[in-house]
């Protein structure tokens, strides 16, 4: 999209089949193990042309990985205690357009109940109609996290003294919703 192109005035409601809410982490200092949630949803806003915010939600339990003993892992409570914690919540406190349709978008995550800042960075993609006639959205934004911060600090030693998981781990998002109202 072009930065000359106005995003219609709008309530978007996040399309969880067409989004993707990933993540990545670094795995005994050699790969990067990546992982991603399927169960998204929440609003994102548009007014004069721009994106005014967004609030967005995933169920832990939607977690995919490529392996079931690591899910169940995952779920449990030496990570995201997903019985007890069964959402993580984005509520952007303001949001900033730059050239080319760029957005920093400062907000707060909500992940194993404790509440923390968190800027992404990111752009819109562009708006279209659909051949069903649905004005659709796309926005795609990256942001980092230390996880241990909102309590998940599982990890391992390894012979050579390192640890088998990283603290930081990076959020990539690539969200897909649908107008709500007819502004759009």
């Amino acid at each position: 999209m072009s930065a000359s192109t106005a995003v219609p005035t709008a309530s978007w409601a996040i399309d969880p089949v067409h989004s993707s809410i990933g993540f990545g982490v670094k795995h005994l200092g050699v790969s990067t193990y990546r992982g991603s949630f399927t169960g998204a949803s929440g609003t994102i806003t548009t007014a004069d042309g721009a994106v005014t915010a967004i609030d967005g939600t995933i169920a832990i339990d939607s977690i995919l990985t490529t392996d079931a003993k690591l899910t169940g892992h995952l779920l449990a409570a030496d990570f995201f205690d997903a019985a007890t914690y069964p959402e993580a919540r984005f509520i952007s406190t303001s949001v900033t357009a730059g050239a080319d349709d760029q957005l920093a978008i400062a907000g707060n995550l909500t992940l194993r109940g404790v509440t923390l800042p968190l800027t992404l960075t990111g752009e819109i993609v562009g708006h279209v109609v659909d051949p069903y006639g649905n004005t659709k959205l796309g926005v795609s934004a990256r942001g980092q996290i230390d996880r241990t911060a909102f309590g998940i600090t599982w990890n391992a030693p390894l012979a050579n003294g390192a640890l088998a998981l990283a603290e930081k781990v990076t959020l990539t998002l690539e969200v897909q919703a649908a107008a709500q109202d007819a502004a759009a």
